[in-house]
């Protein structure tokens, strides 16, 4: 393993060979490292929830949906992140860490990350000219935001009932919130939804 240093500031062609060979994951931001930390098992089932719910379907389109270690170029040799989940079309294979056209992303805010996901990240994401949809989902209570792209414009959806359903329909893509809650208790209240 190599040792990395994240107080330097590295080069595109440093940070891709350290993050081959490290056993930790690190966005990379203008030549700064950002360790990311592991994640909660309530982040862990939601992202799991939606990536089996759209996977068959995405995968029958010609798009291929990645969860969690595959990074995603925000800004060329500027930005990359590791979102929760990312569509890019089969074509988008050049590199085989990196996904340089995403179509969707998702992720997953805590807490600590939810300033970070909705401000600089959703900032970040939308000025991504392949992105056509951008989903903000809580995993400390039953609420997500739906960034769309409408034309030229982005608009943005807000959820938080268990019966509303998020629909993508660029991807023919559909989930309730109750299915992306599946099993997920917040504190002692099980919000398992039978579906």
């Amino acid at each position: 393993m190599t040792s990395i240093a994240v107080s330097r500031i590295y080069t595109i062609e440093e940070y891709f060979e350290l993050e081959k060979n490290s056993t930790v994951r690190h966005e990379y931001y203008h030549g700064k490292l950002i360790e990311m930390p592991g994640e909660s098992k309530i982040a862990n089932q939601i992202s799991k929830n939606i990536l089996k719910k759209w996977d068959d379907s995405l995968e029958k389109q010609g798009y291929c949906l990645y969860n969690h270690d595959v990074k995603a170029e925000i800004n060329a040799r500027k930005i990359y992140r590791y979102p929760d989940l990312v569509v890019a079309s089969e074509q988008d294979d050049n590199d085989s860490y990196v996904i340089t056209k995403p179509k969707i992303m998702v992720e997953v805010a805590s807490e600590n990350s939810f300033q970070r996901d909705s401000v600089k990240k959703k900032k970040e994401y939308t000025a991504i000219e392949s992105m056509q949809y951008y989903m903000i989902v809580s995993q400390d209570e039953m609420f997500v935001e739906l960034c769309f792209r409408d034309k030229n414009a982005w608009s943005f959806a807000f959820y938080e009932n268990a019966d509303e359903v998020i629909e993508l329909p660029q991807f023919d893509l559909k989930i309730t919130l109750a299915e992306i809650y599946h099993r997920v208790k917040f504190g002692e209240a099980k919000t398992d939804i039978e579906l």
